[in-house]
């Protein structure tokens, strides 16, 4: 009975994370004279993305391996209906001035209202 109990419980879980629509929407771009294993000393790497709601978002960039944020941007509002792609520039350094450590990094936007983070899966980086 309790195993009945727990799968209609994770379906419907599921079903509701399935409902949710995405956040991110529409092509992302990473540009670096090295693509996306980029070295922060020739030039920063430029990226953009188009988010399907308007709402205050923070953008971070953070380690794929451990999960610590090497880099957030200060948060704005994102209008729809004044519709312009936001594009952000990362030297590869953290939000202290240092460089971030070799590794692979997401890009990560949180929406406010929403209370919803999603990540970009086409923004990836790593640094060597």
């Amino acid at each position: 009975m309790a195993l009945a109990v727990a799968v209609a419980v994770a379906l419907l879980v599921a079903q509701h994370l399935k409902d949710k629509p995405p956040l991110i929407n529409g092509s992302s771009d990473i540009w670096h004279p090295a693509g996306t294993a980029f070295d922060p000393t020739l030039a920063p790497a430029t990226f953009s993305f188009v988010p399907d709601y308007g709402d205050r978002l923070t953008v971070s960039i953070v380690d794929e391996r451990t999960g610590a944020v090497a880099k957030v941007f200060p948060a704005f509002t994102f209008n729809p209906h004044r519709y312009r792609t936001p594009t952000f520039r990362w030297n590869g350094r953290s939000s202290d001035g240092r460089l971030a450590p070799p590794g692979r990094y997401e890009v990560r936007v949180h929406f406010a209202s929403l209370d919803r983070t999603t990540t970009d899966p086409t923004i990836e980086f790593t640094i060597k």
